[in-house]
């Protein structure tokens, strides 16, 4: 079953931390977050693949310290210097070589809401991280990269017009519900180049227009959509969907994007969304919101 996020709920964050620098831009982040969005309590959690503990047992058992003390204290020392709210926290240590089984693990056993992970991990050099946990958590994710603004007062919904990009819009109206901040629907569109010799090109990008504005007003009544939200449409022009959602975002300065994991087709919850998958890769500037 999808959660939903709303500020009348009192949310529960897993926050993946790996003390490297990455660290501090997600405590300084998350709280943020506190201050936003009503979070009831946080978890911050460090895994230690196995095969790094065979390496150090030897060389700490001597002196009566075990790698996961060492963690323990280096999570502490980084979370009272950069974690400045007072929603309380638990600190969770595992070891596993497998961080995104673990993870949903946890993420299940304590029925996270929202889990909070960095651009830099071990595995998300490449994406691999952020894209499994996207396919395998039932909760949602939340991207943070090392540029995130410490603000709520702009968030961009990219939408194919489906019902999986429609609950980004409710999503959307809780994260600024305090902020008081400003939401944009964006439609990414492109007119085959090879029409261009037959038909005149503005008229085509005219009527594309229109059919959108029809597509939009059809979307709303649907699934009751507010009539003041903003809905733009661009052009890729040569551009990816995804490069062209992410010059938009920049261009607006916006503050978080929000997505469904899921594409337009919604087959089954295993697969993400074309879309989805590819911004999860991008090194983005603004912070980005997978929802289930």
């Amino acid at each position: 079953m999808t959660k939903k996020i709303k500020l009348e709920n009192n949310l529960k964050l897993m926050v993946a931390l790996d003390l490297t620098e990455m660290d501090p831009i997600l405590l300084g982040y998350v709280s943020f977050l506190c201050e936003v969005w009503n979070i009831e309590h946080l978890y911050f959690t460090h895994n230690i693949k196995q095969y790094k503990l065979y390496d150090l047992y030897d060389e700490f058992l001597e002196e009566g310290i075990t790698v996961e003390d060492i963690v323990d204290r280096g999570l502490e020392r980084s979370i009272q210097r950069h974690y400045t709210a007072s929603v309380p926290h638990t600190i969770l240590i595992t070891s596993d070589d497998y961080t995104e089984s673990i993870l949903t693990h946890l993420a299940k056993e304590y029925k996270i809401d929202i889990m909070v992970t960095g651009n830099k991990d071990e595995l998300q050099g490449t994406g691999a991280l952020s894209q499994k946990l996207v396919r395998m958590l039932d909760a949602h994710v939340l991207l943070v990269p090392e540029e995130a603004k410490h603000r709520m007062e702009n968030v961009l919904v990219p939408t194919d017009f489906s019902s999986a990009s429609a609950k980004c819009f409710k999503v959307a109206d809780s994260l600024v519900e305090r902020s008081g901040g400003n939401i944009e629907g964006l439609h990414v569109y492109n007119i085959p180049s090879f029409f261009f010799p037959y038909i005149n090109t503005e008229k085509a990008i005219d009527k594309t227009k229109l059919h959108l504005k029809e597509k939009v007003k059809h979307f709303r009544k649907k699934f009751k959509l507010r009539e003041e939200l903003p809905f733009r449409y661009t052009d890729r022009e040569g551009l990816s969907v995804v490069e062209a959602i992410e010059l938009h975002a920049e261009k607006g300065d916006f503050d978080i994007v929000v997505v469904s994991a899921r594409g337009g087709n919604n087959i089954t919850s295993l697969f993400v969304g074309s879309v989805t998958n590819d911004l999860l890769i991008r090194n983005r500037k603004m912070p980005l919101l997978v929802i289930r």
